[in-house]
C-alpha cells in the first residue's frame, strides 16, 4: 500500500513538475494569447515639453476594438479616455472596410502602431495612428499614415489606395447586430414567421445614424411599420433605408442631396419595434439585397509624386510592427 502511495505522489510531483516548466500545456483549450507590447526610445521633443513616443500592439481581437485596446494597453500607457480616442479612430478609418459590429471572429488579429505624447509631468496622451494590420473575417485589412509633403496627415492602405470606399460598411459605430438578413425570421411584434430583408444593429436611443454613401433622400418622415426612416437612393440603383428612428436630422427632406458619412437620423424604436435599434435595408434595383455583400470599389491610388515617399515611410512602420525586441512587454503585467 504504502508502495502504491509512493508512486502516486511521484507522479503527482512530476505532472506539476511537467507544469511549471512547461506552462503553455496548463493553458486553457481555446483561451486567447495575451497580447505583445513594445514601447520604442523617445524619438523627438515636440513645442511646449511634450515628448513624442512610438508604441506596437499585436494580438488576438477581443469581442470589440475598446476591449482589445482595453487588455492590450495598461493605464501607464494609456488611460481609458486616450484609449476610448484610439478606438473611435480606428473605427473611423477602417469604417469603409470593417464592419465591427459583425466583423470580429475567435482567431481575428491586430498588430498596430501608434504615438502617444509624454508631458514633463508625468502627463500622457494618445497621438495618432501610424499603422494597423488586420485578419478580420479571413481578410487582410491594413493602413498606414503619410505625412504628405503640404503638411497634411492622410491614410492610404497597404498598396497605396486611398481608404475611401464608394460605401461604408455600416450606418452605426461599435454596435452589435441583433438580427441578420434572414428570408424567415419570427417577428417579435407581429408574433408571426417574415422575411426579414435587412440588418438590424442593436444601439443606444440617440446613437447618430450615418448614409452610407452620397446620394438624394427618396422619403424622411413615417413609414408603418418602419417608424421614423429615411430612404436614400444612391448610384447604380442602390437604395438603402434606416428604420426605427427615435428622430430624422433636422432640414432633411425629400430631393435633398446627402453626402457619404452624413448624420441623418438616431437611433430609437419607432413602428413595430421592441427596443432601440436601426433596422437597415440595402436594395439594388429593387431586389432586397444582402447588406454583406455590398460591393467596395477600390480607392483612389497616391499621386505617382508621393508613391516612393509612401513606400519608404511604410517601410519604416511595417518594421515596427514585425520587430518584437526581448524589451517586449506583456500586457497581463499591469
Amino acid at each position: 500500500m504504502r508502495y502504491v502511495l509512493r508512486l502516486v505522489l511521484s507522479f503527482v510531483a512530476y505532472t506539476c513538475l511537467l507544469l511549471v516548466a512547461h506552462p503553455a500545456r496548463a493553458e486553457t483549450p481555446g483561451a486567447r494569447e495575451p497580447a505583445r507590447v513594445t514601447v520604442y526610445p523617445v524619438s523627438r521633443v515636440r513645442e511646449g515639453g511634450w515628448y513624442l513616443q512610438r508604441i506596437s500592439i499585436q494580438g488576438e481581437f477581443q469581442p470589440s476594438i475598446g476591449a482589445s485596446l482595453e487588455e492590450a494597453l495598461p493605464d501607464s500607457l494609456l488611460n481609458d479616455h486616450e484609449r476610448h480616442v484610439m478606438a473611435w479612430d480606428m473605427a473611423g478609418l477602417l469604417r469603409w472596410d470593417v464592419d465591427f459590429a459583425r466583423g470580429l471572429d475567435d482567431g481575428d488579429r491586430y498588430a498596430i502602431v501608434f504615438e502617444r505624447f509624454l508631458g514633463e509631468n508625468g502627463e500622457v496622451r494618445y497621438g495618432r495612428l501610424l499603422a494597423a494590420e488586420l485578419q478580420v473575417s479571413g481578410r487582410s485589412v491594413s493602413i498606414y499614415a503619410f505625412d504628405s509633403p503640404d503638411g497634411r496627415i492622410v491614410y492610404f492602405d497597404g498598396e497605396g489606395r486611398s481608404l475611401e470606399r464608394s460605401y461604408l460598411s455600416a450606418p452605426v459605430d461599435f454596435q452589435r447586430i441583433s438580427s441578420g438578413f434572414s428570408r424567415s425570421r419570427y417577428h417579435p411584434v407581429l408574433h408571426r414567421w417574415r422575411r426579414h430583408e435587412g440588418i438590424d444593429y442593436a444601439a443606444d436611443t440617440g446613437t447618430p445614424v450615418r448614409a452610407i454613401a452620397d446620394g438624394v433622400v427618396i422619403r424622411a418622415g413615417w413609414s408603418g411599420g418602419y417608424g421614423r426612416m429615411v430612404e436614400i437612393r444612391h448610384a447604380n440603383g442602390v437604395v438603402t433605408r434606416y428604420g426605427h428612428l427615435n428622430a430624422i436630422a433636422t432640414g432633411l427632406q425629400p430631393r435633398m442631396s446627402v453626402p457619404q458619412g452624413a448624420v441623418i437620423g438616431a437611433v430609437g424604436s419607432s413602428g413595430l419595434a421592441t427596443g432601440p435599434h436601426l433596422h437597415f435595408e440595402l436594395r439594388v434595383n429593387g431586389v432586397a439585397t444582402d447588406p454583406r455583400f455590398l460591393p467596395k470599389e477600390g480607392g483612389k491610388p497616391i499621386a505617382e509624386d508621393d508613391r516612393i515617399a509612401f513606400l519608404i515611410q511604410r517601410q519604416k512602420l511595417r518594421g515596427l510592427i514585425d520587430e518584437f525586441p526581448p524589451a517586449t512587454l506583456s500586457a497581463n503585467a499591469r
